[in-house]
């Protein structure tokens, strides 16, 4: 009996979708019928979307899925739809320096999307919505210090931590932030808890003789 493993077959190129549509895929390669390659390859397309459900939430998920066709072919798929043919060249270029990754790392424990929020209020027009949503992100930042980092941290420092995460576009007094501070959350102590149910145990366990006087 000839039996052939994985390991000795072609790597797979993405493994979300698996070892039989790089097969379909390596298949619409050698079709010689352009018109019928057209039709295969948007079967597969379908094939690929069921096996890959989750990808639907992204934006642009077909041309991304297209895309996914292209490289599991290495690149050498002459087909028509409605979005750009990728290269190889595409694949291997670096995606745009975002300028501020070293002023993140110095206040990772925000968290990017508030990073995003911060960038966002630096384009606003001033105006009340533009200063309730600095409220809004400082009150955040003010709550979310408490509650997980254990630090009280001053609208002085706020300020400043909201001008360097904007890079300086967003300048604003101490005195005029407007914060809603929230009632602080206890995270649980995982020894004391551990402690408690010992002690329960101890006393439950516990069955003392008395002597008769």
């Amino acid at each position: 009996m000839n039996i052939q493993y994985n390991t000795q077959q072609e790597q797979i190129t993405l493994s979300e979708y698996g070892r039989g549509v790089q097969e379909m895929v390596e298949h619409l390669k050698f079709e010689q019928d352009r018109e019928k390659r057209n039709i295969l390859a948007h079967t597969v397309f379908q094939v690929m979307l069921n096996l890959n459900p989750e990808i639907k939430g992204q934006k642009n998920y077909e041309q991304t899925v297209w895309d996914h066709m292209h490289e599991i072919a290495g690149f050498e798929l002459d087909i028509d739809n409605n979005f750009p043919t990728p290269t190889q060249e595409d694949k291997n270029t670096k995606p745009e320096h975002l300028g501020y990754k070293k002023v993140l790392s110095k206040y990772r424990y925000y968290g990017r999307n508030l990073l995003d929020m911060i960038l966002g209020a630096g384009e606003m027009e001033p105006g009340e919505v533009k200063t309730m949503y600095i409220n809004y992100i400082a009150s955040f930042m003010i709550n979310s210090s408490k509650n997980w980092n254990d630090e009280d941290l001053t609208p002085t420092q706020i300020v400043q931590h909201l001008a360097d995460l904007s890079n300086g576009k967003l300048q604003v007094a101490p005195d005029s932030l407007d914060i809603h501070l929230e009632a602080r959350t206890k995270r649980p102590n995982n020894n004391r808890s551990s402690n408690t149910r010992n002690n329960k145990n101890k006393k439950k366990n516990f069955n003392p003789k008395y002597k008769k006087r």
